[in-house]
């Protein structure tokens, strides 16, 4: 026993002094219990949806506040053209879009009855099925509601329509997200444990007093894993494409460019936490750290839709959460790079700042 209390306090004393990580032990899960306590919601509301209203009469006005009133939908704008509302659905600004036709409300009170559309964003199945299922309720509620209709009059046609993912298959949704999920974990993580075990042999000071400056020796370190990063994108896509069978709807050369871009963001996470690290051990609790949030906050999982907002507000500092949006946007929505340029500036930001910052602390840290 007192051999055993002797390894125990020397232990102890070993990490009471190693302050990063007992800060990383203390305050990592204290912090993800309060931001995943608010994210991880599978209770969808407040879905945006835009609403073009050809009747524009007192009836479709009630049928509108009545899917608002239900707090599953959230209307954003009144499309003024069926176009507007299809790119709405395309881009991404509206997850579902509801058609009211003409003379909706004069032939609901002539007892002709009348179609009314709801097409709705199937990529993500989770919102997609609550669209679904609520917007039928919420149809027939407003046929048999006497405040709303005072008069007997036939029930309405309510007709959804599922874009992109029709079939509501998971692997549709799950699977191109997997191509940012496993980057994000696989590349910070080599980057920084390799770099980091450079500095425990002694073999970076020896480059140093070579006549090779810092930022030449952390790029030409940082290339061979953008070639190992674009091997595994490769990979993943093959077998997402021909295994999976899930089709490729938009430009392969865009799909490359742009994960090209997220891979040079993934690689500065590396570098960043290879500067802070002072042990192999340490970069990868503090990639694993930075790795959670992107999982449970992206959107990979759980719909955003279902956060609060500051928790939504941190998701927009996750690159994998741009990243998503692309890289499923190109694959089930077949969106091109214009399309895509609310996504794809955040996402160069970062690439270019976190790799300069990375740099630059390389650089002081080792002068």
């Amino acid at each position: 026993m007192r051999s055993i209390w002797a390894i125990a306090q020397k232990e102890f004393i070993h990490v009471m002094r190693d302050r990063r990580t007992l800060m990383l032990l203390i305050l990592m899960p204290i912090m993800q219990m309060m931001i995943y306590g608010y994210g991880i919601n599978t209770d969808v509301k407040h879905l945006p949806t835009y609403v073009y209203d050809q009747d524009r009469s007192y009836l479709s006005r009630r049928l509108i506040n009545a899917f608002t009133q239900s707090d599953y939908f959230e209307v954003k704008a009144q499309a003024t053209s069926m176009a507007q509302a299809y790119k709405a659905l395309d881009k991404g600004d509206a997850q579902s879009v509801l058609i009211i036709p003409p003379n909706f409300g004069g032939d609901l009170l002539k007892k002709k009855g009348t179609q009314v559309q709801m097409i709705i964003d199937g990529t993500d199945s989770t919102p997609a099925n609550v669209a679904l299922n609520s917007s039928q309720a919420i149809s027939n509620a407003f046929m048999q509601s006497e405040k709303l209709i005072p008069i007997q009059v036939l029930p309405i046609d309510f007709r959804p329509r599922l874009w992109y993912n029709p079939d509501l298959k998971s692997t549709y949704f799950m699977l191109p997200g997997l191509i940012g999920l496993v980057l994000q974990f696989l590349i910070p993580m080599i980057t920084a444990t390799a770099i980091v075990r450079e500095k425990e042999r002694g073999n970076i000071e020896q480059l140093l007093v070579t006549p090779i400056k810092p930022h030449e020796l952390i790029l030409g370190k940082i290339i061979p894993y953008v070639v190992i990063g674009i091997g595994i994108a490769i990979s993943i896509i093959a077998t997402m494409h021909f295994l999976f069978v899930v089709p490729i709807k938009g430009s392969i050369f865009t799909l490359f460019f742009l994960t090209l871009i997220y891979l040079v963001v993934c690689l500065g996470i590396g570098l960043w936490a290879s500067t802070i690290a002072d042990n192999q051990q340490q970069a990868s609790q503090i990639v694993m750290f930075l790795a959670m949030p992107s999982i449970l906050l992206s959107g990979f999982i759980f719909p955003q839709e279902s956060m609060p907002i500051f928790v939504k507000d941190i998701s927009y500092l996750i690159p994998m959460t741009y990243f998503l949006k692309i890289v499923r946007g190109i694959i089930l929505k077949g969106m091109g790079f214009i399309d895509l340029l609310p996504q794809v500036w955040p996402l160069l930001l970062m690439a270019v700042l976190v790799i300069l910052f990375s740099i630059k602390r390389f650089s002081k840290r080792m002068a």
